[in-house]
């Protein structure tokens, strides 16, 4: 099998053929996350993959394979267990600074630790090319395979989509505790729908709203908030909204109405013109709260 077949797959091959890892030729949009380093990347791949089978030890078939060799620039790695393959590209040079700053700056954990990540030297890119239809499934998997760099140096993890990152430290925590990705998964705004609060000059309140939805097919939301105080109840409600949508397949529109007790109502609308910094990728929904 050739390399470009090997590494990017094709639609008359099967999973595996030759023993070869073979990525999933049916991904049109690929659910991924990013990795910062502090230093070069110096990854060990049989200690990465020892690592993922201390975290996850019903994983009985972990390997790996190096479709190019070794590269100077940086590396690429197919890593595959179960009905899992993911594509690992490094580059041994820092993370755009434009996305960094988008992901970095409205997440909550300290100052310190996101000056260590805006100065980080290298990263590592993780798609998911696997066989798993379940967008979150595919996000766990991402997940667990990331916590397993820790220990080559690594600082946070970022999820450009999301618009929001995690120390890795704390990834791995979660990933190592029990019930660990079972939050994670429920609390989609922690990392996969990421949840961010802005102000906008001229306007009265704080705009929350989630990022990322639409890798799972379902539409973004915002509210505009009185005060940096209603945080955890948007939060709250957009994970609630966003896990029913997922786990129903039920959908919602402009124009939508919902009773929310305590005689009020919620209503759906579409962002207006003016409200131009709501408008990105894929659907948004504005919430918007009436007695």
């Amino acid at each position: 099998m050739g390399l470009f077949s090997r590494f990017f797959g094709k639609k008359t091959e099967a999973k595996q053929m030759d023993s070869s890892i073979v990525p999933n030729p049916d991904i049109d949009s690929a659910a991924s996350l990013s990795i910062v380093f502090k230093g070069e990347l110096n990854i060990d791949n049989d200690k990465l993959l020892t690592k993922l089978k201390s975290i996850d030890p019903t994983i009985k078939d972990i390997r790996y394979e190096i479709p190019y060799g070794q590269l100077e620039a940086g590396i690429c790695i197919l890593v595959s267990w179960g009905k899992h393959i993911i594509r690992i590209i490094g580059l041994n040079a820092p993370y755009p600074k434009d996305v960094l700053e988008l992901c970095v700056a409205p997440a909550s954990y300290s100052q310190e630790i996101k000056q260590q990540v805006y100065e980080s030297d290298s990263h590592l890119l993780l798609y998911y090319v696997g066989y798993d239809q379940d967008v979150l499934e595919q996000y766990l998997a991402l997940t667990r395979l990331a916590a397993c760099f820790e220990q080559f140096n690594a600082l946070a993890v970022i999820n450009e989509s999301a618009h929001t990152s995690l120390p890795v430290s704390t990834i791995h925590g979660m990933v190592t505790e029990k019930d660990g990705l079972t939050t994670l998964g429920q609390c989609l705004p922690i990392l996969f729908c990421g949840f961010v609060k802005y102000e906008i000059e001229n306007t009265k309140g704080i705009w929350m709203r989630t990022y990322g939805a639409h890798i799972f097919g379902l539409p973004n939301f915002a509210a505009l908030a009185n005060s940096y105080e209603e945080s955890g109840y948007y939060f709250d409600m957009f994970n609630n909204i966003l896990n029913y949508l997922r786990q129903s397949q039920a959908t919602m529109k402009p124009g939508d109405t919902m009773e929310m007790g305590d005689n009020r109502m919620m209503s759906l609308r579409a962002p207006q013109d003016d409200e131009y910094f709501l408008k990105d990728e894929g659907d948004l929904l504005v919430i918007e709260i009436n007695n």
